[in-house]
């Protein structure tokens, strides 16, 4: 079978491949524990109440709502990640993603760099940089130690963000003329929120990558 970019299999139909529905047939694999002496289902619990009441009678399947309800869906971060996998990860959430143009994406100058004695945190001064935090960005034209590619730990304001780095010797440079720019085609915002938890199965997110 098919996968997607975020790696479930696909039906043919290009939907997430299921295992199991529910249907007019015995609950597989059969329980052969014996009532009262290895241990009753709990009929506390759905599938339980189900084993119970809603396949009573079979082959005559009677219907059983029990635990049925609107299904709601945790929305995930995809900011900073690769536009396929964004979708395919929010798509598989239970979500409608729509992809918007790409957002201009034009570098910004580092000014100028610092880090303390014994901390991790890298910070970069570029005016108005624009950018949020696990968003992607590519800085060069500075020192070799900072020439790569990072994901934003923290914005504390409109001209700083900060990035883990690996060294922790300290170090501050200004006047500089470095450059950084998001990576392009990773999502640069989502409109609906990370942590979002009370949202129904189908709801509509737009993503924006950038340029």
């Amino acid at each position: 079978m098919a996968v997607n970019n975020n790696g479930n299999l696909l039906d043919s139909a290009g939907e997430v491949a299921i295992d199991f529905v529910w249907g007019n047939f015995p609950m597989q694999p059969n329980d052969a524990r014996v009532e009262g002496t290895q241990g009753d289902l709990d009929a506390t619990l759905n599938d339980h109440v189900i084993a119970y009441a809603g396949w009573n009678g079979y082959p005559l399947y009677t219907p059983n709502d029990d635990g049925a309800g609107v299904g709601y869906i945790n929305v995930p971060s995809v900011i900073g990640v690769v536009t396929a996998t964004a979708v395919d990860t929010l798509d598989d959430a239970g979500m409608t993603v729509t992809t918007a143009s790409a957002a201009t994406n034009s570098a910004k100058t580092v000014t100028a760099v610092s880090r303390t004695t014994g901390a991790t945190t890298i910070r970069f001064t570029a005016s108005t940089h624009g950018y949020s935090v696990n968003q992607k960005v590519t800085v060069s034209g500075l020192d070799a130690e900072f020439n790569e590619t990072w994901t934003i730990a923290n914005v504390p304001n409109s001209n700083q963000f900060d990035v883990t780095g690996t060294a922790t010797t300290s170090y501050g440079a200004t006047g500089l003329s470095g450059s950084v720019v998001a990576v392009s085609g990773t999502i640069k915002t989502q409109s609906v929120a990370a942590g979002t938890a009370t949202l129904a199965v189908g709801q509509a997110v737009t993503v924006t990558p950038w340029a």
